[in-house]
Formats: C-alpha cells, sequence, structure tokens
C-alpha cells in the first residue's frame, strides 16, 4: 500500500473529509476505492465523491456518513495499492519510490539516505539523512543528476558547499 496523502479534518455533517493530497498526479483519474486505517485495522472504502475546496480537497467515503465517523479517520493516511498508480512521464517519481534512497556523490561518496521531500514555493528539497543530521538537497536536473529506482540510488552533482551549507 502507497500513501497518497492525509486526512486532515472532517467537514459537514454528512461526514466529508478533507484531504490532504501529496502529489496532484492522483486526482486523475482518482481511484474508485481507498483504504485508512480504522480502530487499528486497514479498511476499504468505497470512494463516493471528490472534490476540490480551498486548498486542498474533500472526499465523501460510503458509510461514513456523520460528523463522528469522519473524525475517527481525522490524520490517517489515505492509501492504495501501488499497482493502482498510473505510470508516470519520464523523469517523474512518486513520492515513496525516492524515500529511503541512498544520495551518493559524483565522487561516490555517500552522502545519505533520502528521509522526506519539503515541497517549498516551485522546489523541491530532499531531506538526507545523514547520521544525526539532515541536509536540504535542491530535487533538481541539475544536481540529482541520475536517479536509479531499481537500486534506490540518486547520484548528485552538488555546487561546491552545498552539502556543508545545508546541514540541519
Amino acid at each position: 500500500m502507497v500513501s497518497i496523502g492525509k486526512v486532515v479534518k472532517s467537514k459537514g455533517k454528512r461526514g466529508e473529509l478533507k484531504l490532504r493530497l501529496y502529489s496532484e498526479h492522483y486526482l486523475k483519474p482518482f481511484f474508485p476505492k481507498v483504504y485508512l486505517h480504522k480502530k487499528g485495522s486497514l479498511e476499504e472504502f468505497e470512494v463516493e465523491t471528490l472534490r476540490p475546496y480551498k486548498d486542498g480537497y474533500l472526499i465523501k467515503l460510503k458509510e461514513i456518513d456523520t460528523l463522528d465517523q469522519a473524525w475517527e479517520l481525522v490524520g490517517q493516511d489515505i492509501l492504495v495499492p501501488e499497482e493502482f498508480l498510473r505510470p508516470l512521464e519520464e523523469d517523474n517519481y512518486y513520492l515513496f519510490q525516492l524515500i529511503g534512497s541512498s544520495v551518493i556523490s559524483i565522487k561516490k561518496k555517500k552522502v545519505g539516505t533520502v528521509k522526506d521531500i519539503l515541497f517549498v514555493e516551485n522546489n523541491e528539497l530532499l531531506v538526507v539523512g545523514k547520521g544525526k543530521t539532515e541536509i536540504l538537497i535542491p530535487f533538481t536536473k541539475s544536481i540529482c543528476i541520475k536517479i536509479d529506482l531499481a537500486n534506490k540510488e540518486i547520484l548528485i552533482n552538488p555546487p561546491d558547499g552545498l552539502l556543508e551549507l545545508n546541514e540541519i
């Protein structure tokens, strides 16, 4: 199962949920079924509707018809089987494909492991764990020169000082 977003709050008396999707790639087409953890177990839910709402989306799931039922799902990841995901165009990646990848410099030095991706205005930054510290690396073609999903490796060509400058 792959997380495509998170339930951020309940909305209204009919049991609608406000979602934050991790990527717009998940919208077209949306999934007929999604999976959420409810009371400790993974449950399947049929999607009734999905619509834009302010800075996110509202989803209505069958059998979630009250505010109380919706409130139980707040904070949960929205999961789908990986095979539900449509293939992406070349040089586009799903977040889960990059998490856990080793980051290696062109000098063959291991920099660390991708822990997360930060999305900031018109930029994406790899959050790379290096021991007890983290390094932020711009996820651009000029720096991340080769992505090897099969081997979970990202080859980088960082500008001088980047790896030292961004340690957190």
